[in-house]
């Protein structure tokens, strides 16, 4: 089904795209008026103390419950409604539509600094606005409002600056990340990830939505910071990525160990990709808890090797990402016993590593390097994991587990 056809009960729309968008602003100006006149109806519940001869135990409950909204949503209307009283020109122009809902609020924020002068000035500043699109409204009063009253909105950016927040949680799989910063901090949020988001640093194939580059992007910087920077040593060291996972995991069998420190369970494909660039500690354990024997940390890329591939790849095989932002990628999997060698890996942007792992694409299409291949021991009392010029021997009885702290390959 097309989208024309899709659209066809919707009757009565213009023929010429033109008149259709007229149309759409002349709605949106009866709904500013809509909007005003609920504001002006909860003006009128305030003056009359409705939620006293309702049985209410205040204004706020009172539209929480009857209009099914939030607080704090009630309060912005509580808000509005009270300063329009006094807000002459402002009300007239919301009444009629020549300014929306957030115009409004804007114009409301901007009084708050000095409501004497907003007074005279209002008018003026009406007139200002009003046509002006919504990203410039707001630098605009901002900018009155630092003549009107300095003191006070250096008052206000202090508070704002201590309303900064940043909420992390792990929910049904997925880490949730929610919070709010003061202007400087989020400019400095927004330009460290433009510099990784531009669209001059994107190939041509990159086929990810602009939230999720964002959020690659954001990972991409933390990573990056944790594999250079001179970073406070913890209790166990200096901070990274762990990963608790067993052999079997490895090997791509479901159900064994395989988790993050914080975040939860992870996929054995999951674990694969984060192993094909990391540090390897082995540890065998009898049963679920009992520590055996602890071997020693080796990184599964020799820093030669690494060199080596940055020098001949220069970037990523699929998509051309810069190697600063690549990491190395074992084409058969050392877990599988594929050698640690210059002809079995590759480097690899984050995103397309994942979807190497995942199976989205195919890395025949756009390589062509030979796969040097060394065989397992077949004996039955024993399974040999393979990385680089060691093989580890691990008797089958016990349940091994590999702690893994991925370590990125950036250029610096």
């Amino acid at each position: 089904m097309t989208a024309l056809a899709l659209s066809a009960p919707f009757d009565g729309f213009p023929v010429f795209t033109d008149d259709l968008v007229d149309r759409l602003a002349a709605r949106r100006r009866e709904v500013a008026a809509l909007e005003a006149e609920c504001t002006a109806m909860v003006a009128e519940l305030i003056r009359r103390d409705a939620h006293d001869d309702l049985g209410y135990r205040s204004m706020v409950s009172l539209l929480v419950d009857r209009l099914g909204i939030a607080p704090g949503v009630a309060r912005g209307m509580m808000r509005l409604a009270a300063a329009l009283v006094d807000m002459p020109h402002t009300r007239a122009a919301f009444e009629n539509g020549d300014i929306d809902h957030a115009r409004a609020r804007r114009l409301v924020q901007a009084r708050d600094a000095n409501p004497a002068l907003f007074a005279e000035h209002e008018a003026a500043l009406l007139d200002t606005i009003t046509g002006l699109p919504m990203r410039h409204v707001g630098r605009a009063l901002d900018y009155w409002a630092q003549q009107a009253a300095l003191e006070i909105t250096e008052h206000d950016a202090t508070l704002r600056r201590r309303q900064r927040r940043l909420w992390i949680s792990e929910v049904d799989g997925m880490v949730h990340i929610d919070g709010r910063f003061d202007r400087i901090a989020g400019q400095v949020l927004i330009t460290a990830l433009n510099s990784v988001t531009d669209p001059q640093n994107r190939s041509d194939n990159d086929g990810r939505t602009p939230a999720q580059r964002r959020a690659d992007a954001l990972v991409g910087i933390c990573d990056n910071w944790l594999g250079h920077a001179e970073l406070p040593v913890q209790r166990h060291g200096r901070p990274h990525l762990l990963v608790h996972v067993s052999l079997e995991a490895l090997e791509g069998r479901a159900g064994r160990p395989c988790e993050l420190d914080q975040a939860g369970v992870i996929t054995p494909t999951q674990a694969r990709r984060l192993a094909c660039d990391a540090k390897v500690t082995r540890i065998i354990t009898k049963g679920e808890s009992q520590v055996l024997d602890v071997g020693r940390t080796t990184r599964v890329i020799p820093q030669a090797i690494r060199l080596a591939v940055i020098a001949r790849d220069k970037g990523c095989v699929v998509c051309d990402a810069p190697a600063r932002w690549c990491e190395i990628h074992h084409i058969q999997h050392w877990a599988d016993g594929g050698d640690t060698s210059i002809d079995n890996t590759v480097l690899i942007c984050d995103a397309h590593h994942d979807d190497t792992h995942d199976g989205t694409i195919d890395l025949n299409d756009h390589i062509h390097v030979g796969v040097t291949r060394r065989s397992d021991d077949s004996s039955p009392s024993a399974a040999r994991v393979y990385t680089h010029e060691r093989a580890w021997a691990v008797e089958r009885e016990y349940r091994p587990r590999a702690r893994l702290s991925p370590r990125r390959c950036r250029s610096s």
